[in-house]
């Protein structure tokens, strides 16, 4: 119930089945099942150096719960398809990036309205712990990086008052850490990076007006700038 994410890693085709709570995993040439990794209410899957990361709201499905438990990521290794380690992050976590030493975790808080999370956690992948948490926007959900080491991450908003939005984060000049950079007030719902081109969607919904209001786009990622309002 609910694929919410699909990759190949080597050999592998991993599909994330989020309300099933499993990722199930199959030959990537022929599509044999091969086995199955247990995480409680999984997300996204990113890979890096032999392992698997995937995303877990950790507790079960329960909107509007203000008591609703920090999510978590979770470390798989490929050979064995076995949790090996689990960190907790922000509240209902849902994609995540590796850029360099670290990993990114869009936090949407989605099970809070309206109260939600506004934070990217950042792990470091060798000891495999969060050391930051930076703050971006409400109800995050994608993050991807482009080749100059920039992270793009979007914003779902609340579907009412506070719109989708698009933000970019980079390095602290002479330092390590990300912070945001800038905000594009561009509503999107999923991107794709080719080049130096962002090509993004929207479908974004009204709580008021009871409908989506759908857009398409070209952002060119070295200037940060709209170039098209369609492919």
């Amino acid at each position: 119930d609910v694929g919410n994410d699909i990759a190949i890693y080597g050999s592998k085709l991993y599909v994330v089945v989020n309300c099933s709570n499993k990722v199930e995993v199959m030959s990537a040439t022929t599509g044999k099942r091969l086995g199955q990794i247990n995480i409680p209410n999984c997300r996204y899957i990113r890979f890096s150096r032999g392992f698997a990361y995937v995303t877990s709201y950790v507790g079960p499905i329960q909107l509007y719960n203000p008591n609703a438990v920090p999510g978590a990521v979770y470390k798989v290794d490929t050979l064995s398809l076995k949790p090996i380690a689990k960190v907790s992050v922000g509240y209902q976590p849902d994609e995540l990036e590796v850029l360099g030493e670290y990993l990114y975790v869009a936090n949407s808080g989605g099970y809070m309205a309206p109260n939600y999370d506004n934070t990217v956690s950042v792990i470091e992948l060798e000891g495999f712990k969060q050391v930051q948490k930076i703050p971006v926007g409400i109800n995050l959900d994608r993050i991807r990086t482009d080749k100059y080491g920039k992270l793009w991450v979007t914003s779902r908003g609340d579907y009412q008052n506070i719109h989708s939005n698009l933000y970019v984060l980079q390095k602290k000049q002479g330092r390590n850490e990300m912070h945001v950079t800038d905000t594009l007030n561009v509503p999107c719902s999923n991107f794709c990076i080719q080049g130096d081109s962002l090509y993004f969607y929207s479908t974004e919904w009204n709580n008021f007006s009871q409908k989506n209001t759908i857009t398409y786009g070209i952002i060119d990622i070295r200037t940060k700038k709209v170039v098209s309002n369609a492919f």
